[in-house]
């Protein structure tokens, strides 16, 4: 999702809700990646998470992506990093680059 930030103030509010159960079913790692994709200005965008598992290992990899996302956003921000989603982004650039001459 691509916006124009000159009409910023015209965009609507988002609220995402995410259901999960089973963190080994369902990473957090995933869910949390899909969401940072989003190119939405932070203050139109709520994220809700219902965790019917109760996992510990749910809520501290939200929390964890919490902190990340506090330095990644403004990277991609900075640096126009397309696409958002950081395990793209990092398999991208660890993968060998091949020029064929």
């Amino acid at each position: 999702m691509a916006y124009a930030p000159f009409f910023e103030n015209e965009l609507p509010g988002i609220d995402i809700f995410v259901c999960t159960a089973d963190p080994m079913i369902e990473p957090p790692s995933m869910v949390v990646n899909t969401v940072m994709a989003y190119d939405c200005p932070p203050q139109k965008l709520s994220i809700y998470l219902s965790d019917d598992g109760g996992s510990d290992l749910t809520f501290y990899a939200m929390l964890e992506a919490a902190n990340f996302s506090k330095t990644w956003l403004p990277f991609c921000n900075k640096f126009k990093v397309e696409p958002r989603c950081p395990e793209v982004y990092f398999r991208t650039a660890s993968e060998a680059v091949y020029v064929e001459e």
